[in-house]
This record gives structure tokens, C-alpha cells and sequence, in this order.
């Protein structure tokens, strides 16, 4: 019986690979994709969707697991918080440069809470970075690319 049970476990989760993967050439979607997979505490969605840099924070805390400090960094209490607030709502882009943010929290000061995204060769946005801005700055911004 637990044979079964263990087979139709196996079966369902084949089934149901989780959502598709988002448009790599769309910032939104990355940044969508990415508030969704932290949400959800699955570290193994988000490494298609960070730079070399962020990749390597992620697999350390794969590796080292919830307790370890590299999880904690990733997760942190109030990161979580803000982003649980939003309920994965992501606004944007907002350009600067050839950088692209996109809001994904705000505190109760008028502080935004952004992911920094940059496009590469391929036309493809990965995530490189979070900030900190006002509101005003971050409204600032310009609303279409230059590049």
C-alpha cells in the first residue's frame, strides 16, 4: 500500500511541474516569476532568473539548507514580510540606464522596494540586484527603455 501511495505521489508531482517558465525577455515576468518562487520559499525556480552572482548566493543556500546563514540572507524576516504583504503584486518597469526596476514592495515611510534587472546579449533580463529608493525617485524613472 505504501508502494502505492509513494507511486501516485511520484505520478501527481510529474504532473504538476509548477508554473511555465515566465518570458525571459519580459522584465515584469522575470521579476514576477522570481516574487513567486520567493514567496514560496523555491530556491530551484529562482536560479534560471539571477545573474552569476545572485546564482551563487542561491546555490549556497540550496546547499546549506533552511538553517543555514546563506537561506537566512536570502530570506530575510523582513524581506518576507514586505513581499508577503504585496501577495506577489510586481509594478513596472521603471528604467535607469540600461537597468530595469521593478517594484515589488513598499514600506509605510514611502520607500519602494525594487528588483534591479539587467538585459544581456541574448535580450534576456536576469536579476542582479535589489533597492531601496523613494517613491519619487522611483517614480522618476523613465517608463520605456532607451535601448
Amino acid at each position: 500500500m505504501k508502494q502505492g501511495l509513494a507511486a501516485l505521489v511520484l505520478l501527481l508531482a510529474a504532473c504538476n511541474p509548477g508554473p511555465p517558465p515566465p518570458d525571459m525577455k519580459d522584465p515584469l515576468a522575470v521579476a514576477g516569476a522570481f516574487v513567486s518562487a520567493f514567496n514560496t520559499r523555491d530556491l530551484s525556480r529562482m536560479l534560471p532568473l539571477v545573474d552569476q552572482v545572485n546564482l551563487d548566493a542561491i546555490k549556497e543556500a540550496l546547499a546549506g539548507g533552511p538553517d543555514s546563514e546563506a537561506w537566512r540572507g536570502i530570506f530575510d524576516p523582513e524581506m518576507v514580510e514586505i513581499l508577503a504583504r504585496q501577495d506577489g503584486k510586481v509594478e513596472g518597469p521603471r528604467y535607469d540606464g540600461r537597468e530595469a526596476l521593478v517594484k515589488v514592495g513598499a514600506s509605510g515611510d514611502g520607500d519602494i522596494y525594487a528588483i534591479g534587472l539587467e538585459q544581456g546579449k541574448d535580450q534576456k533580463w536576469l536579476i542582479v540586484e535589489h533597492a531601496v529608493l523613494s517613491e519619487a525617485k522611483y517614480l522618476a524613472l523613465d517608463e520605456k527603455s532607451n535601448h
